[in-house]
């Protein structure tokens, strides 16, 4: 009998049709007519296929999850595709505002750290007419008069010539950062020129975000007031110049953006408060309290994605299945990109799932490697985890940044315990703090991160911390590669060779890729 494929998810064929949905969309940002005919081919193919099966599953009940899989991924990919085309139809509209435009809109939120003063307004009125998404004016340092006595929910009127962004640049790249953050135009004016039309209140969230730094920096000071709120919230826009750079530097970025590793804390923490109280009930709990901070969060995708897995994590528990991490990732991975298909361009949401990705398919072969070994389990465990993070975000770190950092894999083995620590550190104390005269009590969360943010400083400066290697988009053919390399396709007979013949493969594709 010929091999066969083990452990085979259900849901990559779901992540396969919606990523070749949103590649379809991708083309039609480029080229609207290739875009549709390419559409509208693989939706019929992806609809005949779940017809076929649904059929195939009224005479043979043992191709249910099939059946399922593919009417998932047909009723996804049609979602994908609608919002996707609607979504670059609306984007492109902001070209017609290209130019001098008288402007009104309310600030949302201001950047007051990065060299130059960026304020970014919402509720756009450009010459007259209501537009879509955000637009950042940038203010010389020089020239700052107005925006020191700007705040959120004011309301902003002047002359300027705008600058759309384009969604699809040159290159065939999709701006990412745009994407995500909604920033649609861009502006550079003089304060001079800028009248503060309406000064408005900001809205709930906005109130409460501005309130919880003012809260930290207060009682830890600037520097690691502005830390922790990065922890908590993942706005940078705070931090100094320099901090987040070498943080970076040191392997140590990923806790300024609240990712699945805060989510991983809260539900930590959650559980341990909780634990005298049912499951029934707990888990209600804690989905309500992830979905609160998924808000505090801005939705951002890295959070979104940890959230949903949480979610299938607590309803497998409940329904007394057995978790599956690739599993809960390709249906986080799928759902998210339905509803944000140009997120597959985005640096955070491939970072958040390269390295998810990579625990999945190789942490499992690394720790039973080292406990073969005698290594101690935790230890094993640890190593395990940050080797294969490191390698599932190998291939969009080479892409979007063009470097790696070495020391990553050894620091964040012995680091991570200290964050959790610091983080659930800080979530425990706020509420004290909140107290009148208890806020004081934050400085002991100063004394933690100060440790971290010299170790960080410390790394950053080592010779050969950060290694060059620059790569093009054939760097992401590493993935299917990793798949095949990892635990969850895997020949009996040949384990190894497939292990050491991917890991050749590529390593080859990064070279051919960085020349």
């Amino acid at each position: 009998m010929s091999p066969k494929i083990l452990n085979f998810r259900a849901f990559l064929i779901v992540a396969l049709f919606v990523t070749a949905t949103v590649l379809c969309v991708y083309c039609y940002a480029y080229n609207t007519a290739a875009g549709i005919v390419l559409g509208v081919l693989c939706l019929i193919v992806f609809f005949a296929l779940a017809v076929f099966f649904i059929f195939r599953f009224i005479y043979n009940k043992s191709r249910l999850v099939v059946a399922i899989s593919f009417s998932l991924a047909a009723v996804l990919c049609i979602i994908a595709f609608s919002v996707g085309v609607t979504f670059v139809d609306r984007w492109e509209r902001g070209a017609e505002f290209d130019g001098y435009c008288s402007v009104s809109g309310r600030v949302c939120d201001i950047d007051t750290q990065s060299g130059q003063y960026k304020l970014f307004l919402d509720d756009l009125v450009l010459n007259g007419k209501s537009a879509d998404g955000i637009l950042r004016i940038n203010i010389s340092v020089d020239d700052n008069n107005i925006a020191d006595i700007v705040s959120c929910g004011d309301t902003l009127q002047f002359g300027a010539k705008i600058n759309s962004v384009d969604l699809a640049q040159d290159g065939g790249k999709i701006n990412g950062s745009a994407y995500r953050t909604d920033v649609r135009y861009t502006a550079l004016v003089d304060s001079d020129g800028i009248v503060v039309k309406n000064f408005g209140e900001p809205r709930m969230l906005e109130k409460f975000s501005i309130n919880l730094r003012g809260h930290l920096t207060e009682n830890m000071g600037e520097k690691y007031g502005n830390i922790a709120f990065s922890m908590l919230t993942g706005d940078k826009h705070g931090l100094g110049t320099g901090i987040f750079d070498y943080f970076s530097a040191a392997g140590l970025g990923h806790i300024m953006a609240v990712s699945g590793l805060h989510i991983g804390f809260l539900v930590l923490l959650l559980n341990f408060l909780m634990c005298k109280v049912r499951k029934k009930i707990r888990f209600p709990i804690i989905g309500v309290v992830l979905l609160l901070y998924m808000v505090l969060a801005d939705f951002s995708p890295s959070v979104v994605r940890a959230v949903i897995m949480a979610y299938i994590s607590g309803i497998g528990i409940l329904l007394g299945g057995r978790r599956d991490l690739l599993s809960s990732l390709l249906c986080a991975y799928s759902l998210i990109l339905a509803v944000k298909p140009f997120y597959l361009f985005e640096v955070g949401f491939l970072l958040s799932f390269g390295a998810i990705f990579g625990i999945a398919v190789f942490s499992g072969i690394i720790y039973r490697f080292l406990t073969n070994h005698r290594v101690p389990k935790k230890l094993g465990n640890a190593i395990g985890g940050s080797l294969s993070a490191s390698a599932g975000i190998l291939p969009a770190q080479a892409y979007f940044f063009g470097k790696v950092q070495v020391l990553a894999c050894l620091i964040n083995i012995f680091v991570l315990p200290y964050i959790s620590v610091v983080f659930i550190g800080i979530i425990c104390l706020l509420p004290i703090s909140a107290i009148p005269h208890c806020g004081s009590v934050l400085v002991a969360c100063k004394y933690m991160l100060m440790p971290l943010d010299y170790v960080a400083y410390g790394i950053a400066h080592v010779p050969y911390t950060i290694i060059s290697l620059k790569s093009d988009w054939l760097v992401f053919l590493c993935y299917p590669v990793m798949f095949v390399a990892g635990e969850h396709v895997m020949l009996d007979k040949c384990k190894t060779a497939v292990g050491w013949y991917s890991s050749a493969v590529c390593l080859t594709i990064i070279i051919v890729c960085a020349l």
